[in-house]
């Protein structure tokens, strides 16, 4: 029986110490395999090193990936592979297409997404589009599948949509809409515009007799001066909804409220003298008075507004952005040169004296900006002051500023910026961050008039010089 019970003691011990065994053997898989997705490695001389992650993804694919101007490790893209922190150098070229090449920081255990780099094609099929005796304006809609021109001063306007495909024409006439074009002339200049999210309402400013009007290009009857409705001098609005149907509108310093199918409207907040939005989010600045303004941002439907800074420079020239890029909400001001940029999960709501968002930039720039763009895809801010930039890039949550010659800077698609030099006629376009320059067009390209790449990434449109006129041109990428 002692036998028989000893060996019943050692079979039990056996079991517990080879389930104890088992055990810290999955926890050791395991804090490998979290320690692997972490980044860290085991070098060739037995030292451990945390690396960092890097996706790298092209238009179009297929490009090769050179690492520190290395092949070794066969990459194609799409791909991600992991590498040292510190600077690398990452080249991709493809036959047929210009080479990519830009310098990156990896950080350890980060992970860094490369996910815009385009590949030009050299020789591209070239097509016109469309001929125009005299090109008045040419606008392309920020989601780049759009575009509204005129060709000559009229109020018979084109709309092109179809863009990925063939071009499709209609015309509308916007005659009556405003001021001094009952006969069918329009001879005015349009100093801004804003489209909705459908793309079928544009909101545009024409200067030269300071009226605003709600253009349906679907429906052109349901059109509405809000120059003429309001019985007041508009100085700054925009779409509240992406619908368009609602315009806020800074009217006697109190931002209003318009609807564009009843006319009606109604105050939203007092004492506004500047603003813009973002989704449902208001950023205002106040009116100086008692020496100082007052930056707040509201969440529409909300009746206390989060108060932001405090302005006592009365010449102060105040800008601001709001956007929201991978679940991060980034809130932007700057007070002249002095840049401030917050984060947080969601933008602030219920008021307070307080903004409870991170601070993560602090600090003097170059300029002073004169006008604020966000990108089609909410990932960047963009400051202006003549041909001065800062692109304050959410991904990496830094900014970028250069000096790209020209004052009139555009998007090309999500993540390229193009000018058309006005001497040579030359089209250029550059990454973000001022890098990779490109020569897309070797002459008789056009500044005065927007260009596109189109959402599929198949086309490339652009507006270039002709014998007489211009054309609209079209090549495939």
């Amino acid at each position: 029986m002692d036998d028989l019970e000893t060996l019943r003691k050692r079979r039990a011990i056996k079991v517990i110490l080879t389930d104890i065994f088992m055990g810290l053997s999955v926890v050791a898989i395991v804090c490998i395999l979290v320690a692997a997705v972490a980044g860290w490695r085991i070098n060739s001389d037995l030292t451990i090193q945390q690396n960092g992650l890097v996706s790298i993804k092209t238009e179009p694919t297929s490009g090769k990936i050179l690492i520190d101007g290395s092949d070794d490790q066969h990459l194609i893209s799409n791909a991600r592979v992991m590498l040292p922190s510190g600077e690398h150098k990452i080249e991709i070229e493809k036959d047929g297409y210009e080479r990519w090449e830009k310098t990156v920081k990896v950080t350890p255990g980060w992970l860094l997404r490369l996910e815009y780099p385009r590949l030009i094609k050299q020789n591209r099929e070239k097509t016109t589009v469309k001929e125009f005796e005299n090109l008045k304006f040419f606008y392309v809609s920020p989601e780049r599948n759009t575009i509204i021109y005129s060709d000559g001063e009229t109020t018979e306007w084109n709309v092109i949509s179809n863009l990925d495909n063939e071009p499709k024409f209609r015309k509308i006439n916007i005659k009556g809409i405003f001021t001094g074009t009952e006969e069918g002339d329009f001879k005015y200049k349009i100093s801004s515009i804003d489209w909705n999210k459908q793309n079928d309402r544009i909101l545009i400013n024409v200067s030269d007799i300071n009226e605003w009007a709600v253009i349906n290009l679907r429906e052109v009857k349901s059109s509405i001066n809000l120059s003429k409705n309001q019985k007041n001098e508009i100085k700054k609005a925009s779409f509240e909804n992406e619908s368009g149907e609602k315009v806020l509108a800074v009217i006697k310093d109190s931002l209003v409220r318009i609807d564009t199918s009843s006319k009606e409207s109604e105050k939203v907040i007092d004492d506004v003298s500047d603003f813009i939005t973002y989704g449902p989010n208001i950023a205002y600045v106040t009116t100086y008075k008692d020496g100082r303004s007052l930056i707040k941002i509201l969440k529409i439907g909300d009746k206390n507004p989060t108060i932001a800074a405090t302005n006592t420079d009365k010449n102060a020239k105040i800008s601001f952005g709001l956007t929201r890029f991978n679940s991060i909400s980034y809130f932007l001001y700057t007070i002249n040169n002095h840049l401030y940029v917050f984060k947080d999960n969601e933008f602030p709501t219920g008021g307070g004296t307080k903004l409870n968002m991170k601070k993560i930039i602090d600090e003097e720039v170059g300029i002073i900006p004169s006008e604020v763009k966000i990108s089609e895809n909410s990932e960047f801010i963009l400051m202006r002051e003549k041909t001065r930039v800062i692109i304050f890039d959410t991904e990496l949550e830094l900014y970028h500023e250069y000096d790209y010659v020209d004052e009139n800077i555009r998007f090309l698609d999500s993540h390229m910026l193009y000018r058309v030099d006005q001497a040579s006629g030359k089209f250029l376009a550059w990454d973000f961050d001022g890098t990779n320059v490109r020569t897309l067009v070797v002459d008789k390209g056009m500044n005065d008039f927007d260009a596109l790449i189109t959402p599929n990434e198949r086309y490339f449109y652009y507006i270039a010089k002709a014998k007489e006129g211009t054309t609209l041109v079209r090549e495939k990428l």
